[in-house]
């Protein structure tokens, strides 16, 4: 089976259909059916079968295109290597990072990388960390910045950067204020600013309340993304949200509530997170020393 055979079925699996995945490669469509075909004759099973919407994995191409990411993406990453060490070239690094990890952390250690590295080339995007590690799956991302996930699992692998803190905010001018120390069963009740279930911090919080056999917060703003100013929301709101104990914050008018940190522990670790054995560049490596010796303040942004 040649490489190509590769790129075949994982396009044909990612659009669905063999006439939009032969639009996608430049061939076509006769030309990749009897290339799939070609590819399940060698298999020995059917990799994809017919749906009223184009083609759908077998239980057995499941299986078999899963194994073929991973040796796309290790071939690729074995070409990538061997350029480096051929032509010396820096190449592009394509990073993500959350939302909830501060800006200046990132784009300091980025700025500093360029200035060292002239030839040196940047691909950035900020997205929640989900969406980061589903970029990072499917070969788009060489690293992401982001909160360690708790079932980071064999797929990815973590270099510790630092450890912070979020905290339950509310405005303050909120009753909550005046009391100097809360328990999960005082917040019951009352609005929240929050992120939706896909987001690891929800469950946690929701998780939290369920122990102390409360019912969960109750929302009236869910959102997906994550950005500073949806902090403007909470301003003169009764609303309580999760985010950094920053300065920023304080100059909107938000301040943090004295959760017990026993009932609700928002302490988190963010770290450089990669494919686990996937190659990583020594533009890579060096970025990660970077942020490294960064000195993180607070988050400032109420998601994940």
């Amino acid at each position: 089976m040649e490489t190509r055979d590769l790129d075949y079925l994982l396009e044909v699996q990612r659009c669905g259909g063999i006439g939009k995945a032969a639009e996608a490669l430049g061939m076509s469509q006769p030309a990749l059916t009897k290339a799939i075909k070609r590819i399940e004759s060698e298999v020995g099973l059917a990799l994809f079968h017919r749906s009223p919407n184009g083609v759908v994995l077998t239980p057995g191409g499941i299986v078999f295109v899963e194994r073929a990411r991973r040796i796309a993406l290790e071939y690729e990453d074995a070409l990538k290597e061997l350029r480096a060490i051929q032509t010396g070239e820096q190449g592009i690094l394509r990073v993500g990072y959350s939302p909830t990890v501060p800006d200046s952390i990132v784009l300091r250690a980025c700025r500093q990388l360029m200035n060292e590295r002239p030839a040196a080339r940047l691909r950035l995007r900020r997205r929640l960390a989900n969406d980061l590690f589903a970029l990072m799956s499917a070969g788009e991302l060489d690293m992401a910045v982001a909160p360690e996930p708790p079932d980071v699992g064999r797929e990815f692998a973590t270099m510790p950067l630092f450890n912070d803190r979020l905290y339950v905010m509310a405005d303050e001018s909120h009753p909550l204020q005046r009391k100097a120390r809360l328990k999960l069963r005082d917040l019951v009740g009352e609005e929240w600013l929050l992120p939706g279930m896909n987001i690891p911090l929800r469950r946690q919080v929701n998780d939290a309340f369920r122990r102390q056999g409360l019912p969960e917060p109750a929302l009236r703003v869910e959102t997906d993304f994550a950005v500073p100013a949806l902090l403007e929301l909470l301003r003169g709101s009764r609303m309580l949200c999760i985010a950094g104990n920053a300065s920023a914050n304080a100059q909107r008018g938000l301040v943090r509530l004295n959760v017990d940190p026993g009932e609700l522990e928002l302490g988190r670790s963010v770290g450089a997170i990669v494919r686990a054995g996937g190659y990583v560049s020594p533009l890579a490596q060096r970025l990660v020393e970077l942020l490294q010796r960064a000195k993180p303040t607070a988050a400032t942004v109420p998601l994940e």
